[in-house]
């Protein structure tokens, strides 16, 4: 979003991004609270002319943009390389929605240099939602039967039986997308809360993009969960091609 700091007009990159082809610009006021900016070389061609700007609206893009982040793999969302893979379209209309608010940058805190872009909407639930047990990184760990959804977010599973007594008890959920449930090479099977998994997956490839190796001890405390919850995040992003465990406990990011 572009801002006025005393005499200066400090741009975003993606605003400078869009100007680095046209050095040499005027702004012009248009209506109030909206100003142009214009390439000199139109003005200098069109001297004496009036000037017709066509301002396209770009909600087919924005549309195209919201969908592919809602679907798209986190790590295809990381700052700087999202925009890579859109058209010169698209990125003016995700230049739109970040301004307007609509699409922004999550990110762990100001020391991470990327953040991965979200649809605003999507964030809204998780303000409200109390805090679970299991998103504190000395969370103390407890037996497998202890945990619950009320409690920590999720439920796990030791045997086929308990995880097919599970899926028919939340069968309505799952359908409803809140709840999203893995069995695991472990043989456990896990049923988590769809808004606290894909919270703490978005941390994760955040902390992973900065260091692609790391324990699930370094990874719990990176993202301030526990290291069960962490376990299970891991499990859902192996499933979905983000990162693999190259041994027991130490997982690697996939780029």
């Amino acid at each position: 979003m572009a801002k006025l700091e005393g005499n200066n007009l400090v741009l975003s990159k993606e605003e400078i991004e869009l100007l680095k082809k046209n050095p040499e610009l005027v702004l012009i006021p248009n209506q109030e609270g909206v100003f142009l900016l214009i390439d000199t070389k139109m003005l200098e061609k069109n001297e004496g002319k009036q000037v017709c700007v066509k301002v396209p609206e770009l909600s087919e893009e924005k549309e195209q943009v919201i969908g592919l982040i809602k679907k798209g793999r986190l790590s295809d969302l990381v700052e700087g390389k999202f925009e890579a893979t859109l058209n010169d379209m698209q990125r003016k209309a995700l230049l739109e929605l970040v301004i307007s608010g609509k699409v922004f940058v999550f990110k762990l805190n100001e020391t991470y240099k990327k953040g991965v872009y979200r649809v605003n909407e999507e964030e809204e639930g998780e303000k409200v939602l109390e805090k679970k047990e299991s998103e504190e990184f000395n969370a103390p760990e407890k037996p497998i039967h202890d945990y619950s959804l009320e409690k920590d977010g999720f439920i796990i599973a030791h045997n086929a039986e308990l995880a097919r007594e599970l899926s028919a008890k939340h069968e309505r959920s799952i359908k409803e997308g809140l709840l999203r449930g893995i069995k695991s090479f472990d043989g456990y099977y896990y049923l988590v809360e769809q808004r606290l998994l894909e919270h703490y997956m978005k941390k994760a490839v955040l902390v992973l993009d900065e260091k692609q190796e790391q324990l699930v001890e370094d990874l719990a405390k990176n993202i301030n969960a526990s290291k069960t919850l962490t376990k299970i995040i891991c499990e859902f992003l192996k499933d979905d091609g983000e990162i693999m465990e190259k041994k027991k406990g130490q997982y690697k990011y996939i780029k």
